[in-house]
């Protein structure tokens, strides 16, 4: 969660950076500049992207069982958390009323999933250290080499070989950037 805030954070210092080249720089340092702001915000893309991307997202866990020798067995899109309506005067109008979906900071909203692998211990252990290289705050700068995950549980039991194999569901989120229709 606090890697969320922390990707809205470089967004808007990279917006930020953008219109103050604007307001009085030349055409050469606006250019200068250009290709470090597209590149964090592509990185930021990549992390957090406008939409859930699920496919890109399966490919990614894919591409890290494989790696560490893990059986990737099925992925489920939960409904995103409701949040409950403020109260009003009339209490059945309020009871009725569709809850919004929860949102982090900076309009980023948490999609949550859940993951079912199946392997041996040490290589779900791998498979979980994998997942947490996908984006992570490198002494303050933003290393990204998928999308921005947070495991909110995992539930180990008996594989359907014989163990040491055993089944592993995490419950994660996956994160969406509410961009805008046109960036400033």
């Amino acid at each position: 969660r606090q890697d969320a805030a922390d990707l809205g954070a470089q967004v808007a210092q990279a917006q930020a950076r953008r219109e103050a080249a604007v307001g009085g720089a030349s055409a050469e340092q606006i250019r200068a500049t250009y290709r470090k702001d597209y590149a964090t915000i592509a990185r930021l893309g990549k992390a957090v992207p406008p939409r859930a991307d699920v496919a890109s997202l399966v490919f990614q866990l894919e591409a890290a069982a494989r790696a560490a020798k893990v059986d990737f067995r099925s992925v489920t899109v939960e409904d995103a958390p409701k949040t409950a309506p403020a109260p009003s005067p009339s209490g059945d109008a309020a009871a009725k009323a569709p809850a919004a979906p929860a949102k982090a900071a900076s309009d980023v909203e948490a999609q949550p999933f859940t993951f079912s692998f199946e392997g041996k211990f040490a290589g779900l252990r791998r498979l979980l250290a994998a997942i947490d290289r996908f984006s992570h705050l490198d002494g303050g700068t933003l290393s990204v080499r998928g999308r921005l995950l947070t495991i909110d549980s995992v539930v180990m039991t008996a594989g359907r070989r014989q163990l040491p194999w055993v089944k592993a569901d995490i419950t994660a989120k996956a994160y969406v950037a509410d961009l805008p229709a046109a960036l400033p």
